[in-house]
């Protein structure tokens, strides 16, 4: 299996990357060229370095991959730079859905947030998101986690500082013990990285499990992890 992952020198990626590598998929890395220097990624001999709005360069890329992975995301932080929702976020979910139409992708998995769709700037973009993502043709995963929480052993992403827990975190653990709200308390408790890209991973070994489907942290909480 050939993937293509978008977004793999942020914090998501560097987990993913090794542990898709232990389950034998086979990965292309998209670095973007302000990247380069910034990520160890930028001289791996499996890294595609462009920019995603480069249509040519991105349906070469993809050619011959099985499933594109999205872990594109900016922060407000960013914005400053000219690199907010709509350039990044929602304009590489577009890029890389009319991509695989284009050239035949089958499969797209993207990370989006719990809550999508609700109140604010930034669910209503991790929608777009989604719905950007949701072609004819073209099976789709969606993840929905709350706030991701890295490994000890995670550097700085290329997009920022690795992702800490809140300090609300008991909280949501004690709700988990109210009847009725387990559920609740598993999709929006913080969440670690590990067990989120082993959602991926599983995503990627079992299609039709994950088939057109939205996942959400009670299901990420039940995967077992290696």
């Amino acid at each position: 299996m050939k993937v293509f992952v978008a977004g793999a020198t942020g914090a998501t990626g560097q987990v993913f990357v090794p542990m898709a590598e232990k389950a034998g998929i086979t990965l292309t890395l998209h670095v973007r060229p302000q990247s380069r220097e910034k990520s160890p990624l930028g001289s791996d001999p499996r890294a595609a370095v462009f920019d995603l709005s480069d249509e040519a360069a991105l349906d070469t890329a993809l050619r011959g991959h099985d499933a594109i992975v999205s872990f594109v995301g900016t922060m407000r932080s960013r914005f400053s730079q000219g690199d907010d929702y709509a350039s990044s976020d929602v304009a590489s979910a577009k890029s890389l859905g009319a991509a695989a139409e284009r050239v035949g992708v089958p499969r797209i998995l993207l990370l989006s947030s719990v809550g999508a769709g609700g109140a604010g700037a930034y669910l209503k973009m991790k929608l777009e998101c989604e719905q950007a993502v949701q072609r004819p043709g073209i099976a789709w995963t969606v993840f929905r986690p709350s706030v991701l929480v890295s490994p000890e052993w995670a550097a700085d992403g290329t997009h920022g500082k690795r992702r800490s827990p809140p300090g609300l975190s008991a909280l949501f653990a004690g709700l988990g013990c109210l009847p009725g709200l387990r559920g609740f308390a598993d999709d929006t408790k913080p969440i670690p990285l590990e067990r989120v890209c082993q959602g991926f991973v599983d995503a990627l070994l079992h299609p039709d499990a994950y088939h057109d489907r939205v996942v959400l942290g009670r299901d990420l909480w039940k995967l077992p992890m290696p």
